[in-house]
């Protein structure tokens, strides 16, 4: 019964991995639109200037990752933690949003724009300049996050009240 157990679990973790292919053609190539990167373990990358656009990074690591600039445009970043990395200026416009960690992260002049949030974890993090347009961040949390000038359009529910705003 243990080997049949054991056997199944391999073969649910091989189908949740992310392709091999794909992993080593973002270290090498710097980009990886489109690729299966889910549930891959990218701390400290630097993902600078990548295009990730459309790629499904839920479940990935990427916490301490540099990704100035990077294109996470309609990505699926579910579950994806970016825990104290740097995305200054990353795009994250159409992408999924859900029950990421971006704590203490920097994303100062990061485009949100139309991107599925639900669930995030922005606490401590340095927003600066962001932007928040057709995005519903009821859910999310923005406890000590750093929101000068960051702009959440009219369009946004549940964005936080100005006296969590720090200026």
């Amino acid at each position: 019964m243990q080997k049949i157990l054991f056997s199944s679990l391999i073969c649910v973790t091989l189908l949740l991995a992310f392709d091999a292919d794909d992993l080593k053609q973002l270290k090498e190539e710097g980009d990886c639109p489109m690729c299966d990167l889910s549930y891959a373990d990218l701390r400290g990358i630097d993902l600078s200037m990548s295009d990730l656009n459309d790629a499904n990074l839920s479940h990935a690591n990427l916490t301490g990752v540099h990704a100035h600039k990077a294109n996470f445009t309609k990505a699926d970043l579910s579950d994806a933690r970016f825990v104290k990395s740097n995305l200054k200026g990353a795009t994250f416009v159409g992408a999924t949003l859900k029950n990421v960690n971006f704590y203490e992260a920097k994303i100062w002049k990061g485009d949100f724009t139309n991107a599925k949030i639900d669930h995030c974890n922005f606490d401590e993090s340095a927003l600066g300049s962001a932007i928040f347009d057709k995005n519903n961040v009821t859910n999310s949390t923005f406890k000590g996050a750093i929101l000068y000038k960051t702009i959440f359009n009219k369009s946004v529910v549940g964005a936080p009240v100005s006296d969590s705003i720090v200026q």
